[in-house]
């Protein structure tokens, strides 16, 4: 079965230079990446490299820049392709060599040296000059001329991408997944000069014309008497399916539900009937490419396809999403982040150790902060729903919400805040933390992180978020917290925090013993207390409390730490 080891792209669409190498144990990738990190792009280049079309289709803007003088390159590195390719007839005298020890390719090889530890690589180069006319060679380092390698040859190694087009997978066309399906499973050697389909459709032929078209006899025998006056005789002239309709080039036999033929499916259906095709064929030896395995599926279906094929233990599969829920189910072992710089063009990759259970479980509780480029890990709910408010403050001041910036926020669940700083950073995203100043364990650890580049918006010594809010916030903005604490929980709240409405901006101001009454109320109650409440221990209460500390933060004349925090945490998202 074969399996690419090393992929080089060079200016091909949006991607200037890019190499890759995949482990040889490896039968699932998954790459993940901002939107325009290149993920369908390096599918579309291994399904090009490895078509087996000999006519495939390009254009000035599938060159980098669009820039047709720098030439499109697609090198593709395989092993356990067919045997056949080792005779000297068709590659043997190409052949390379993977040093199992360190996965690494030789070309100062010959055949006899081969061995289980020095296993043969073939190596595929496609390129496109600006005549947009394909060539594909089996090349190497050595100084010998490149072999040129039919579609017909390139068939075998049964590489096949689904994405928003899969109609033709449906039929039995020659170069189509379902044709090499049956190949691999059929036992006649001659399949190529004995096409089974084209004898399934004359037979089907044969009792169309057994049929009695009784139907047609009335128009057909006026046309044999009109004929006659014309001096035709077509007397023995009838009704039946024309012989040129057994081209298979014309798609017409295909997968179908009762009467229903599989491409008037729904786009789900479709993509999930396309993968069930090629999970078979990879079973075979092949190459699975699946572009954003979500798409058109619920959620339960999502996690279903990608259970199905982390166990699937054939062939190689590359997949692409941009679903939490596929990120869920396939951990961290089988990805690869692509992070792309959009002012130079490269793009970085980060792979994951497989050994690491910690990775596992901050992927698994919030993948989608490997989606980004940027992410603030907040201590808790109520930090997330302030987040939520500051988007919404940019977007009010004429700045870029946070996505435009490639920047996202999770919920750090307070205990696993320290892992989850850790292992996002080293993914290579950047990375802040948002959080209070009220836990030893977390401001011993700050110290490190600040040297690691990540970036620290939290509290004054000892305060946690509520306490600086309060500290912080005008006496207009308090009010409305208060009211709002009321109306949210009217059977804990004490009216008497209300009835403070006269006391002036400068009694709140100077008065100590009033702040910390307040505070006392709405500091969260730590794990070792048995009474106190957490009010805003919530996204959604964390979102309105923002709203509200966004409303009145530019009342108070003086810079408070809560102001410059925050505007600090909006400048990182810029930076």
């Amino acid at each position: 079965m074969a399996k690419i080891i090393h992929l080089d792209i060079k200016n091909y669409r949006g991607i200037k230079h890019l190499t890759l190498k995949f482990k040889t144990d490896q039968n699932l990738i998954c790459f993940i990446g901002r939107g325009d990190s290149g993920k369908t792009t390096i599918l579309d280049a291994i399904s090009s490299a490895l078509s087996p079309s000999w006519n495939l289709n390009f254009y000035d803007t599938d060159f980098y820049n669009c820039d047709p003088n720098e030439n499109i390159e697609i090198t593709v590195s395989l092993i356990d392709f067919p045997e056949k390719y080792l005779s000297e007839n068709k590659f043997g005298l190409y052949m390379r060599g993977l040093v199992k020890q360190n996965n690494e390719i030789i070309d100062d090889i010959t055949l006899e040296e081969l061995n289980e530890d020095l296993i043969p690589v073939l190596t595929i180069k496609l390129t496109v000059d600006s005549s947009l006319e394909p060539q594909w060679v089996v090349t190497n380092k050595r100084e010998q001329e490149d072999k040129p390698i039919s579609g017909a040859d390139r068939a075998h190694l049964n590489c096949y991408l689904i994405s928003d087009s899969v109609d033709r997978h449906f039929s039995w066309n020659k170069g189509n997944p379902l044709y090499a399906l049956l190949k691999s499973i059929s036992s006649d050697e001659n399949l190529e000069n004995n096409n089974i389909i084209i004898q399934c459709l004359r037979e089907a032929k044969e009792k169309i014309d057994q049929n009695d078209f009784t139907n047609l006899d009335e128009a057909t025998n006026l046309i044999k008497e009109q004929a006659a006056t014309l001096g035709l005789d077509i007397s023995e002239a009838g009704t039946t399916l024309d012989s040129r309709e057994l081209s298979i080039k014309d798609n017409r036999i295909s997968l179908h539900e009762d009467s229903v033929p599989f491409r008037l499916k729904g786009k789900g259906s479709k993509r999930l009937a396309s993968i069930a095709i090629q999970s078979a064929l990879v079973h075979f030896g092949g190459i699975m490419l699946i572009d954003e395995i979500e798409q058109g599926q619920e959620p339960d279906r999502v996690k279903q396809a990608v259970r199905s094929l982390i166990g699937h233990q054939a062939g190689q599969i590359f997949i692409t999403t941009h679903s939490r829920d596929a990120i869920t189910e396939l951990g961290s072992e089988p990805l690869l982040l692509l992070l792309k710089n959009e002012k130079t063009g490269e793009i970085k990759t980060s792979s994951f150790d497989r050994s690491n259970e910690e990775l596992q479980k901050t992927v698994r509780a919030c993948p989608e902060a490997f989606f980004a480029k940027k992410v603030i890990i907040c201590e808790g709910a109520t930090e997330v729903g302030i987040c939520r408010a500051l988007d919404k403050y940019r977007i009010q001041n004429s700045k870029e919400p946070m996505s435009f910036k490639d920047c996202a926020y999770v919920d750090g669940t307070g205990s696993n805040i320290a892992q989850r700083v850790d292992e996002i950073r080293k993914a290579g995203i950047n990375t802040a933390l948002f959080c209070d100043s009220d836990r030893d364990d977390i401001n011993d650890k700050k110290p490190r992180w600040r040297e690691d580049r990540v970036g620290i918006f939290d509290c004054e010594d000892k305060f946690c978020l509520e306490e600086q809010i309060f500290n912080d916030l005008s006496w207009n903005g308090v009010i409305e917290l208060l009211q709002y604490a009321k109306d949210e929980n009217s059977d804990s709240f004490d009216s008497a925090f209300l009835d403070l409405k006269s006391i002036s901006v400068k009694e709140w101001t100077e008065e100590s013993s009033l702040r910390e009454r307040i505070v006392s109320e709405f500091k969260p109650k730590k794990k070792d207390e048995s009474s106190g409440k957490n009010w805003f221990k919530s996204v959604q209460h964390g979102e309105t409390l923002g709203d509200i500390v966004f409303k009145y933060i530019g009342e108070r004349e003086n810079n408070t730490h809560l102001k410059s925090t925050l505007n600090n945490l909006s400048d990182w998202i810029d930076a």
